[in-house]
């Protein structure tokens, strides 16, 4: 990922912005170290093999590493705030800034780290550069573009850019573009899919509820929305409420998609 600010409070007194990505990474880190190669990477390891040199790219807590790894036997994981322990090497770095030399690796990975970056193309362009010649990539990103909800409801679809909003320097959006910008970063043959998620159960879209609902209804994000001047609190309070009618819905249903993209660098010139 990006480079990572300094811990909270380090630098004068702790911040609505210190609060809240305290929340987020509570909320958030213990299901991304759940995250395995099996899941989030099937669609690259028909393309590894055992001897590899890989570079996983916001590596995160190194699940995902750890199982390229093992298909690969010599996987590293790099990230600002990356977290060891999962039996690979790993080291902070940012993402447009690799602490290794031109043509390094032979495979490279990326799991929902463009959304979150200012310029996906200027990262891209960096995993290039470490990329040896025809070592393959595979990229997996979210496009927020394509959520399908029933019910509608306009709280919801405003809950949704709040949210935006709160990331101003990523692109939500960025998956529908995976295979242009492997092509502008200098990868050939990059071809793209999709696969869609989708909660369709009584039980799924509860759990959905509670999960999007309670992030409206966090005191943490309602002082820091507030402060932004994104939202009221009143309105956040809406949005959370209008989440638990939808999952009351007996027809409540949520489809989302996930994008992934395989390309390789161009082999050495003759």
């Amino acid at each position: 990922m990006t480079k990572a600010r300094p811990p909270a409070g380090q630098d004068g007194p702790v911040t609505a912005r210190d609060d809240y990505e305290r929340y987020l990474a509570g909320r958030h880190r213990p299901a991304h170290g759940r995250r395995t190669a099996d899941r989030w990477a099937a669609f690259l390891a028909p393309h590894l093999r055992p001897g590899m040199r890989l570079l996983d790219i916001g590596c995160g807590p190194g699940s995902i590493t750890a199982g390229l790894h093992r298909l690969t036997g010599a996987a590293v994981g790099v990230d600002a705030e990356p977290v060891p322990g999962a039996g690979v090497p790993v080291a902070a770095a940012d993402v447009v800034r690799l602490p290794f030399p031109d043509a390094a690796f032979d495979a490279l990975y990326a799991n929902a780290v463009l959304q979150h970056v200012p310029d996906p193309l200027a990262v891209l362009r960096e995993a290039r550069r470490v990329a040896r010649p025809g070592a393959v990539i595979g990229v997996g990103d979210a496009d927020w573009g394509g959520v399908l909800t029933h019910p509608h409801d306009p709280l919801i679809e405003r809950g949704h850019a709040i949210r935006e909003a709160l990331r101003p320097a990523g692109d939500v959006r960025v998956g529908r573009r995976l295979r242009a910008l492997l092509a502008e970063a200098g990868f050939e043959g990059a071809g793209a899919s999709a696969s869609a998620s989708a909660e369709g159960t009584g039980e799924a879209a509860g759990r959905l509820a509670a999960f999007e609902g309670g992030w409206f209804a966090t005191p943490e994000v309602v002082a820091y929305v507030d402060e932004l001047g994104v939202a009221a609190p009143g309105e956040m309070a809406a949005v959370a409420a209008a989440w638990s009618r939808w999952a009351e819905d007996p027809g409540a249903f949520v489809a989302r998609f996930w994008i992934t993209a395989v390309a390789w660098a161009p082999e050495a010139a003759g």
